[in-house]
């Protein structure tokens, strides 16, 4: 959750205001206004998540499947495509086949 406040913190000193639901959480601070980063930075905002993730006691598999899929995360409010759900389920089954290789060795 150190992340997770730190990044607040960030919002706040950089526009002088609290976030707002529709407010980008990993915002550019090279702009004047809340905008989302350029997407050559978005290798840098998952890294970001992921340690949130992990701070947050998000399992292991969760957080791989969540990198190998380029940020998906299964959400109530968002369902996932055939498609999307298909890479998040092979990038599950493929944490789990490295974990038990690992544990074989």
């Amino acid at each position: 959750m150190d992340v997770y406040r730190k990044q607040i913190r960030a919002f706040r000193r950089k526009f002088g205001r609290e976030m707002r639901p529709d407010d980008p959480f990993f915002f550019d601070p090279n702009m004047p206004t809340p905008q989302f980063r350029d997407p050559g930075q978005a290798y840098q905002a998952i890294e970001l998540l992921v340690e949130i993730m992990a701070e947050s006691g998000v399992a292991s598999e969760l957080i791989y499947a969540f990198k190998a899929t380029g940020g998906l995360f299964p959400s109530d409010s968002l369902a996932f495509t055939a498609d999307q759900d298909a890479e998040w389920n092979a990038a599950i089954y493929e944490y789990r086949e490295k974990l038990d290789r690992t544990r074989k060795q």
